[in-house]
């Protein structure tokens, strides 16, 4: 019984805690949570001559990273749908070649939400991401970890509480995972 009592204490000192907090991302309503205090950081992305600050909440729960970014479009690129459509291609793939891993089929839509194995600095990483580009905006959401640490971690949680612009209710303390 004690050495049962002990194994339980450590299984529950080792697991991270999800204290998901309500985050909006981008100026149009795009919402979601993270599971600790986020973090912003922001950062100049090139993108056909263009630059785009890219400003990223993210997140850790123990090995598991959630982020929620967003930058805002140039004047112009929000009426040409096929710059906003290369666009999101464009950081679909960006995602894939961070993660040391094989560009995706190129005939996938860019702005479905989508998984691969890539390679982190500790070995294997399950990448989970989607990329939205609106009229105004880039936006993406993105969970990384090990794979084991994935399959522990509430990630549905983070997907379920995803709200992008144009979508009934942003995520908010009503959304917020149990």
């Amino acid at each position: 019984m004690l050495a049962a009592a002990c194994c339980l204490a450590l299984l529950a000192a080792c697991s991270p805690t999800f204290d998901w907090r309500p985050v909006a991302f981008g100026h149009q309503g795009a919402a979601g949570v993270l599971p600790d205090t986020p973090q912003a950081q922001t950062r100049p992305v090139s993108f056909e001559g263009q630059t785009l600050e890219l400003t990223m909440h993210s997140a850790r729960a123990g090995g598991v990273l959630f982020a929620l970014g967003s930058a805002e479009l140039p004047p112009g690129w929000g009426s040409d749908p096929a710059v906003r459509r290369r666009l999101a291609r464009w950081a679909v793939e960006a995602l894939y070649r961070n993660a040391g891993a094989g560009l995706p089929d190129p005939a996938a839509d860019p702005e479905q939400r989508f998984s691969f194995q890539g390679l982190g600095p500790q070995g294997p990483v399950l990448v989970e991401a989607q990329v939205r580009v609106t009229a105004t905006e880039w936006l993406e959401a993105v969970v990384i970890a090990e794979p084991d640490d994935h399959a522990r971690a509430p990630v549905n949680d983070f997907w379920l509480s995803l709200r992008w612009p144009g979508e009934a209710g942003p995520a908010g303390s009503a959304g917020l995972p149990r």
